[in-house]
C-alpha cells in the first residue's frame, strides 16, 4: 500500500512537472533565417481594402500561402524562406491585382503595397515590384543586405564571403561594428548560432589574425551562400543574444529546376605584386 502511494504521488509530480514545462514554452523564432513580406492593400483613392485574399507564391517552389487582410488594409507574411515570390490580391468589385519580382530578403521585412482597380475580379492587374526600397518602415534597425549576385561577382579573396562583413557603414576590417567589439558581434547560420567558442569572434583562434578576412567560422564558399544581413544598430530582440552587429546568413535552398554552379579558381605568381614587409 505504501508503495503504490509512493508511485501514485512519483507520477503526479511527473505530470506537474510536464506540464509547467508546457505552460512555460514559448515559441522561439529563427534567429534571422527567415524573411517576412508584409504591405497593405488600398483602393484608387487610398482607402483600405479590407477582407482581402493575399496569395503569396515562391517563384523556384511554387509553394503559395495565402491570408486575408486586417480592417485597415494590412497583411503579413512572416517566417518565410528568403528568396523570390509573386503576390496576387483578390476582393470583391477589383480587378485582380498581381505583384511580380519581390525579393524577400533576410532577416529584413520586405514591403509590397498594393492599389487595385475597379472593375471585375476576373481581370489582372500585374505590376512589377520596383529595386530594394532602401527606407526601413518596420523598426529602427540599421544595416544592410548583400544579395546573390553580389556575393558570387563581387571580387574576393579566395572566395572568403567572410571579407563582405566589413563592407557596411561603421564597419572595420578587424570587425569593430559602430564601436562595439568585434567580440561582441553575433553570427548565425541559417538561424544556428556558429560563433567562435572561445573568443566569440568570426575568425578562428587557430592563427594570431583573427580578421574576418583570415580564418573563419564560415566554412562555406560563395557559392553555397544566398545572402546575409548585417545588422549593426538597433537589432531587434529575435536577432539573438550580444549587443555588437548581428550577421544572419542563408544558405541556398533547393528549387523544382535542376540548378548547380561550377567554378575554377586559378591564382598564378607572376603577377602578383611585391611588398615592404616581404623584402625588410
Amino acid at each position: 500500500m505504501k508503495n503504490r502511494k509512493s508511485l501514485e504521488s512519483y507520477c503526479t509530480r511527473l505530470l506537474l512537472g510536464v506540464l509547467c514545462l508546457l505552460i512555460l514554452a514559448v515559441p522561439a523564432f529563427g534567429q534571422g533565417a527567415t524573411s517576412s513580406v508584409r504591405g497593405a492593400v488600398t483602393d484608387p483613392q487610398g482607402n483600405v481594402v479590407a477582407g482581402a485574399t493575399v496569395t503569396l507564391t515562391s517563384v523556384g517552389t511554387n509553394q503559395a500561402r495565402s491570408t486575408t487582410t486586417s480592417d485597415n488594409g494590412t497583411y503579413s507574411f512572416e517566417l518565410i524562406q528568403v528568396g523570390d515570390y509573386s503576390l496576387e490580391v483578390e476582393a470583391k468589385g477589383f480587378k485582380k491585382g498581381q505583384v511580380t519580382g519581390i525579393h524577400a530578403l533576410v532577416a529584413k521585412a520586405t514591403q509590397a503595397d498594393v492599389t487595385l482597380e475597379v472593375g471585375n475580379v476576373n481581370e489582372t492587374v500585374t505590376v512589377a515590384s520596383s529595386a530594394e526600397t532602401l527606407t526601413n518602415r518596420d523598426d529602427g534597425s540599421l544595416g544592410n543586405n548583400f544579395i546573390n549576385k553580389q556575393i558570387t561577382q563581387l571580387p574576393s579573396e579566395a572566395r572568403n564571403v567572410a571579407s563582405f562583413l566589413t563592407l557596411q557603414p561603421a564597419v572595420t576590417r578587424d570587425g569593430y561594428v559602430a564601436g562595439a567589439r568585434s567580440d561582441q558581434s553575433n553570427v548565425t547560420l541559417d538561424g544556428v548560432d556558429i560563433n567562435e567558442a572561445q573568443y566569440n569572434q568570426i575568425g578562428s583562434v587557430s592563427s594570431n589574425n583573427v580578421t574576418p578576412d583570415s580564418n573563419t567560422v564560415l566554412r562555406l564558399s560563395a557559392e553555397a551562400i544566398e545572402e546575409f544581413r548585417v545588422t549593426t544598430i538597433n537589432s531587434n530582440a529575435q536577432a539573438g543574444r550580444s549587443s555588437g552587429a548581428q550577421v544572419a546568413v542563408t544558405t541556398k535552398s533547393g528549387t523544382n529546376n535542376f540548378h548547380g554552379a561550377a567554378f575554377w579558381f586559378h591564382r598564378p605568381t607572376i603577377l602578383s605584386a611585391n611588398d615592404f614587409f616581404n623584402n625588410r
